[in-house]
C-alpha cells in the first residue's frame, strides 16, 4: 500500500519548508501519547506516521528521492539498492570518499524533541554507520539513551484562599482567575481562565481543591497541578475546633443565680435560644447538640456549640442592697 506523506501531514505537493514544518507541529501535539492518555495506542501510531512523513518531507534529498520513486524508492536507497534495472537512474548516493551511504530515518520521538527543543540530532549523519552496521552492545546503548523519557510533572501552584466562618458553614462557590501558557500551532501564548471552586458545608482550614494539570504547558513536561488551600478568617465571635463552635457568654449576677432564657447570635444570621434555672458559676459551660459546624463527608452530621459563662459582678451596692442580699443570701 502506498504512504501519502503529503495527505499524512495535511499539505499540498508543493508546500514550501516552512508550511511543512507548521503542519507537522500542529500534529505532533495534538497526537503526541502523553496528550492522548485514554487512546494511547492509537495517538502513538498517529504520531509515529506524523514524525515518519515529516522526516522525509522536512529532508530536501528525501522528499526529491519520494517525489520521483515514492516509499519504494526510499526504501530501495536505504538498501544500497540499484534502480536502473527498472529504467531509471541509480538512486542511491555516495559520501565523500566514494563510499556507498545510506539516509538516515529518524524516530518520531527524537524528531518532536529536536523540534521543541528537547533533543538534538542522533548523532548519525551521512558519514555514519547504519544501526545495523554497529556492535550489538552499542545499539543497546544508543537504544537506551535514545529512549523517549516518560515526562515529569512539574511541581505543584499553591494558592491561599481565605473564607470566613459563615462561608464554610453555609457552603459557597468561588470564583479564580489564572493566568497560563498553553501550547498550541504556532508555538505558545498566555491564557486567562476562570476557575470555579465548590466550598462544601463544613470544610476545614488545610482542606486541599486541586484543578489537576491546571498549570503552565510545555512541551517537556506535565502541566502541574493547582491547588488552593483554604485559610480560616478569625470570627468575632465563634471559635472552631474540629467540628464544634465554642463562644463566651457574659451573664449578669441574677441571671446565673436565678436562672434565664436569652437569645445569642449565630452564623448566617441565625440565632440560636438559651436558658438554665440552675446556678450558673463562673467558667461553666453549656452544650448545644447539632449547632456546630457540618460535617463535610456527613452532611446529617454537626458539632456542637459549647457556650462558657462568665458573671458580670455589680461594681458598688447600696446599703438597702446589702441589707436585701443578707436576709437573702445564708450566713454560712
Amino acid at each position: 500500500m502506498s504512504v501519502d506523506y503529503y495527505q499524512t501531514l495535511g499539505v499540498p505537493r508543493n508546500a514550501d519548508e516552512d508550511t511543512i514544518k507548521k503542519a507537522y507541529k500542529k500534529l505532533a501535539l495534538k497526537w503526541h501519547p502523553d496528550r492522548n492518555p485514554d487512546n494511547k495506542d492509537q495517538a502513538t501510531e498517529t504520531f509515529k506516521k506524523i514524525g515518519e512523513a515529516y522526516d522525509v518531507l522536512g529532508d530536501a534529498e528525501k522528499r526529491k528521492i519520494y517525489d520521483q520513486y515514492g516509499v519504494d524508492g526510499l526504501k530501495a536507497s536505504q538498501q544500497g539498492a540499484d534502480m536502473s534495472g527498472a529504467g531509471g537512474p541509480h538512486i542511491f548516493f555516495t559520501r565523500s570518499g566514494g563510499r556507498g551511504g545510506q539516509f538516515v530515518f529518524h524516530d518520531a520521538f527524537d524528531i518532536f524533541n529536536m523540534m521543541f527543543g528537547g533533543g538534538g540530532d542522533d548523532g548519525m549523519g551521512f558519514g555514519g554507520f547504519s544501526r545495523s552496521q554497529q556492535p550489538r552492545s552499542q545499539q543497546r546503548q544508543q537504544a537506551q539513551q535514545r529512549a523517549p523519557k516518560k515526562p515529569v510533572q512539574d511541581p505543584p501552584v499553591t494558592h491561599e484562599l481565605g473564607l470566613t466562618l459563615d462561608e464554610l458553614y453555609a457552603g459557597c462557590t468561588k470564583k479564580m482567575k489564572i493566568e497560563r501558557t498553553v501550547m498550541g500551532e504556532g508555538g505558545s501564548r498566555r491564557e486567562s481562565t476562570i476557575l470555579q471552586i465548590d466550598i462544601k458545608p463544613g470544610y476545614k482550614e488545610g482542606t486541599k481543591i486541586t484543578f489537576e494539570r491546571y498549570g503552565d504547558e510545555n512541551p517537556n513536561s506535565i502541566p502541574a497541578d493547582i491547588i488552593f488551600i483554604i485559610k480560616q478568617k478569625p470570627h468575632p465571635i465563634f471559635r472552631r475546633e474540629g467540628n464544634d463552635l465554642y463562644m463566651k457568654q457574659t451573664l449578669t449576677l441574677q441571671q446565673s443565680l436565678c436562672g434565664f432564657e436569652i437569645t445569642i447570635p449565630f452564623l448566617n444570621g441565625e440565632t440560636r435560644r438559651l436558658s438554665s434555672s440552675n446556678i450558673i458559676t463562673p467558667g461553666q459551660t453549656m452544650a448545644i447538640a447539632g449547632s456546630g459546624m457540618p460535617n463535610s463527608k456527613v452532611a446529617s452530621q454537626k458539632g456542637n456549640l459549647i457556650v462558657t459563662f462568665d458573671v458580670k459582678f455589680p461594681t458598688s451596692l447600696t446599703m438597702e442592697e446589702k441589707a436585701l442580699l443578707l436576709r437573702a443570701l445564708p450566713s454560712n
